[in-house]
């Protein structure tokens, strides 16, 4: 069973894969970047980003045009708020996110833990309400535990 003690600290992303009719796609691509954080205190933030390069040369965040913004909006993901556990199933208790329909809604992570390595599992139906499975495997940050 998971507990706090096993997940507290920072993890750093190794693998997003999306499961559906027995199709497998890496939204981000098969090397993406992402940082995430539990807390003692019954924090946690998740932030996800494609391993592709994108540059703004120097134009301010603010104010970009709106092909630019979609090609962000496509290479990132993020939201952070509280966290629980139930027996292996880690729910997140979501307070911002870039997706607004995630806020004030839990994310049900089936929580595995092999070594080094946290292995994150989530549940969700697209809009053909054909089941999707994300599979996130999160490696602990050098000098955690």
């Amino acid at each position: 069973m998971i507990n706090k003690q096993d997940i507290v600290g920072g993890w750093i992303l190794k693998e997003w894969s999306i499961s559906s009719n027995a199709r497998i796609s890496y939204p981000f691509g098969e090397s993406p970047v992402g940082v995430l954080v539990y807390t003692k205190d019954d924090c946690m933030s998740a932030q996800l980003m494609s391993g592709t390069d994108l540059s703004l040369d120097g134009a301010p965040l603010r104010g970009l045009g709106a092909e630019l913004n979609q090609a962000l909006v496509e290479r990132f993901f993020a939201y952070a708020g509280r966290y629980r556990i139930e027996d292996n199933t880690i729910i997140h208790e979501v307070m911002v996110s870039l997706n607004p329909d995630f806020v004030g809604r839990e994310q049900r992570r089936d929580a595995s833990l092999q070594g080094n390595c946290l292995e994150l599992t989530g549940h969700e139906s697209d809009a053909a309400g054909r089941e999707r499975v994300h599979k996130l495997v999160w490696k602990r940050m050098e000098g955690e535990k």
